[in-house]
């Protein structure tokens, strides 16, 4: 299975993300450069987590669901949407900034690692600076009403909050040495990596005033699909950690399930097969 098929009701789109990304990173490389009048070295760090693209899971669950509830709610606006779709990548791209230097990285999407590039003290920073420069761009929607904005951002708030809680116990339990609880692991995935799933989905229902009801229905959509992300990944990678007893396989599908299930009550049409294919894709790497 390939994401071209699956991604292209949002292609266009797509592309418009990653021209967003490059020139919001550029900005702020050229900003500090005016400001100090020094080589614009800050401008190669900020660039430099993008410089190698991921698969954009997160932009395209973005755009994806709001296309998907628009006939029940309102088309979303278009620079809003993608402005939204490529915050979630930044805010992506900065967790990933962290977590290479907590786990001593050498490499990120087959180039050297921003921490082994530049060190470990300017990659928090450049981390920091990715963080900051998200907030900018969820705040700084104009086309967003201000109490659409206000919910946006404290959607984003509570799930930068969790993500950095699930990393910390991650640490501790990683410390401990002992086989992960079901319970912990879930816990663990959960704010890792689920809830800024939850979080795309969630908030491209709200940019487009759909019912309340929907939103959280979205929003339990990408908190399933992240879950069964992450555990499919942790499958790929034979590192979950759990006791050899746990079917983390049978998990992960059941998780699906629930995604799949979610998204079937959304309107028929080829967003809402995109976002069943993008489920079905991500399982598909780990279980075939």
């Amino acid at each position: 299975m390939d994401l071209g098929p699956i991604f292209a009701p949002v292609a266009h789109e797509m592309g418009a993300v990653d021209t967003v990304l490059q020139s919001l990173m550029r900005e702020v490389g050229a900003q500090t450069a005016a400001a100090r009048g020094k080589a614009r070295i800050l401008d190669r760090i900020v660039q430099h987590p993008f410089a190698v693209p991921g698969k954009r899971i997160r932009p395209a669950l973005v755009l994806l669901t709001a296309h998907a509830v628009s006939p029940v709610a309102h088309p979303p606006d278009p620079e809003s949407l993608i402005a939204l779709a490529g915050a979630v990548e930044i805010l992506h791209a900065a967790s990933l900034v962290h977590d290479d230097i907590i786990d001593n990285a050498d490499s990120r999407r087959h180039q050297v690692s921003l921490n082994k590039r530049f060190g470990n003290r300017v990659a928090v920073l450049a981390g920091d600076i990715l963080y900051t420069n998200f907030f900018s761009v969820i705040t700084g929607l104009k086309r967003v009403e201000h109490a659409k904005r206000f919910s946006l951002l404290d959607i984003f708030l509570d799930t930068t909050k969790s993500m950095c809680m699930g990393e910390i116990v991650a640490q501790e339990v990683a410390a401990s040495g002992k086989p992960l609880a079901l319970e912990e692991y879930v816990e663990i995935a959960t704010d890792k990596t689920a809830v800024l799933f939850a979080a795309c989905c969630r908030t491209a229902a709200l940019l487009c005033d759909a019912p309340e009801p929907l939103q959280r229905c979205l929003g339990d959509v990408g908190l399933h699909f992240g879950l069964a992300f992450q555990m499919a990944d942790d499958l790929v990678d034979k590192d979950h950690g759990l006791n050899e007893s746990v079917d983390l396989e049978a998990i992960t599908l059941s998780y699906a399930q629930k995604a799949r299930d979610g998204i079937a009550q959304l309107p028929a049409g080829a967003y809402r097969d995109s976002l069943r294919d993008l489920v079905d894709y991500v399982i598909s790497s780990a279980i075939p």
